[in-house]
């Protein structure tokens, strides 16, 4: 059954508790909790915004051994709905709030494709035609390496025109963290947050990039670098 409004968005994001083990940002799992927390509800208050209709696909809700598995999954159940546009975004990607949802719609709804690139060669966004979506290619891509991007909009462009979105940065890192706590464009509020996290650190991040995985050492730092997904 077709949906009238033929878009949906899903939220690929695990609870704070789970998403805190997996990230692991500070040596404190009480800090990791708390930004796992601040990234959760920065990104549902973004997406609830949208006017797009919301699922949340948390751990309980996702399906598959790999994490291509549980993507191709999501996707293939909002398809198996009924829409025939598709969004994504997970919770790692505080600028969702900068998104122009009306604009976007349209775009989909025109027929096109839309990605946005992160800095490491993902994507925060991903937003795919029913007709451009191959369950068993989809789920094969590298999904967590610095080819992503590429690969994605490689597959988008074999059906649709893409839409490249801006360009903004996940927070994977302890680095990351320190970067996000240096820009101006979010509240004070939210900054303030981050800096109480940030308190009493006084380390030098020095960022290696290592066969496509980012490592952090920190020197003079009590906190160790994050560990490899």
């Amino acid at each position: 059954m077709k949906k009238q409004n033929n878009i949906a968005l899903i939220f690929f994001s695990r609870n704070k508790a789970e998403e805190a083990k997996q990230k692991s940002w500070f040596k404190e799992q009480s800090k990791n909790q708390m930004l796992a927390e601040m990234l959760i509800t920065r990104a549902s208050t973004a997406i609830q915004s949208s006017g797009i209709p919301v699922y949340h696909f948390n751990e309980a809700k996702q399906i598959g051994n790999s994490f291509g598995e549980r993507i191709a999954n999501a996707y293939q159940a909002m398809f198996d709905l009924g829409y025939e546009q598709v969004i994504s975004v997970g919770n790692d990607c505080p600028d969702l709030q900068n998104i122009n949802w009306i604009e976007l719609s349209q775009s989909l709804q025109s027929g096109k494709s839309a990605l946005g690139p992160d800095t490491r060669g993902g994507a925060y966004l991903i937003a795919i035609q029913k007709k451009s979506f191959d369950k068993s290619q989809f789920e094969k891509l590298n999904w967590q390496k610095n080819t992503l991007y590429e690969e994605l909009s490689q597959l988008c462009e074999e059906t649709t025109e893409l839409v490249e979105l801006n360009q903004y940065r996940d927070i994977n890192s302890f680095h990351d963290i320190r970067f996000l706590s240096r820009q101006k464009s979010f509240t004070k509020s939210f900054l303030k947050l981050i800096a109480q996290l940030l308190q009493g650190f006084k380390g030098i991040a020095i960022e290696f990039q290592i066969k496509s995985h980012n490592f952090y050492i920190f020197k003079d730092s009590p906190l160790r670098a994050p560990p490899i997904t």
